[in-house]
């Protein structure tokens, strides 16, 4: 059982570690707070007035449990911390910040491409061969690699072309289709993309009322938030507690999906339904993903 002493000492923590299968040392046990992954301990006086010993904040012991659990699986520290850290346990933030720096200059070097699309003319049809090289080739974010698997390779280029419509703010994402035959399918591509159910976008009527009324338009908003703001400033900026409250937010938004998920077979057969599950998704991601997620959240919630 976890000690819930003010402080746990040094010793104790490793016979806890071993009481659940973890042999570590005391060696093992520094190198890991001078890595950043646990509390660092104070040095307090024994009892005898003879030497000291290494006392850790109360809980080390709980987050030694859940590193050492980790490490069946993941061995670099930088990743190791940055799980802790997801999963709320205090660990050095410049290890942190480094991840989500690595993060931010993907997202901007994204960014800058999207805008020189939107700016440029593509007379060529430069675009156009990028998106069709996307649909064939590889993809190096593992979302869209679920994305193009849903829909399939042949609309995986349409499905790109209407958020790149979307971010240019065109009329409803559909490029300005006058056919209504082929907005309608157009419609359905971006709706099973995103990962409406595939009986719920077949419905004509409802698909149009809930992706051009509701999604697209909160779709468009997010597009443009992330034009806007430069993320990687933003992140030098962000303080810590900015980090902390958005990383909670996002687990919580991703918890709160979960469980909605749970009740979709009690909802009425018209109401839109998602295939998604967003915590599966995520936990999936390699660190620099996620990372990427949670700096695209904390673009979200700037001003």
């Amino acid at each position: 059982m976890i000690s819930t002493a003010p402080y746990e000492t040094g010793n104790g923590l490793v016979a806890l570690a071993r009481q659940h299968g973890h042999r570590i040392s005391q060696t093992q046990l520094a190198h890991w707070h001078r890595a950043g992954l646990l509390p660092r301990p104070r040095q307090l006086s024994l009892k005898t007035g003879r030497g000291t010993c290494s006392c850790y904040p109360d809980g080390t012991g709980e987050q030694l449990i859940v590193l050492c659990s980790l490490r069946t699986t993941e061995r670099r520290l930088t990743h190791l911390a940055w799980r802790l850290w997801l999963a709320g346990y205090p660990v050095a933030l410049p290890i942190i910040r480094a991840h989500l720096a690595q993060a931010a200059q993907r997202i901007a070097q994204w960014m800058a491409w999207l805008k020189q699309a939107i700016q440029t003319q593509d007379t060529h049809g430069e675009i156009l061969d990028l998106l069709e090289h996307a649909a064939q080739g590889d993809l190096p974010f593992p979302p869209l690699r679920r994305i193009r698997k849903r829909i399939g390779r042949e609309h995986f280029p349409t499905f790109l072309r209407m958020l790149i419509d979307l971010a240019t703010e065109t009329e409803d994402g559909t490029a300005q289709r006058s056919d209504a035959y082929e907005r309608l399918i157009d419609l359905r591509i971006l709706a099973r993309g995103l990962g409406l159910e595939k009986r719920f976008v077949q419905k004509d009527d409802d698909l149009e009322y809930y992706l051009v009324q509701i999604v697209i338009p909160q779709l468009r908003w997010v597009l443009a938030q992330l034009q806007a703001v430069d993320c990687e400033q933003m992140l030098e900026h962000a303080t810590d507690f900015d980090l902390l409250q958005t990383r909670d937010e996002l687990c919580s938004w991703m918890m709160r999906w979960g469980r909605a998920r749970q009740y979709q077979d009690h909802l009425s057969a018209d109401y839109p339904r998602w295939q998604i599950d967003i915590q599966q998704i995520f936990s999936s991601l390699s660190t620099a993903d996620q990372a990427l997620i949670l700096v695209g959240w904390l673009a979200l919630r700037a001003p």
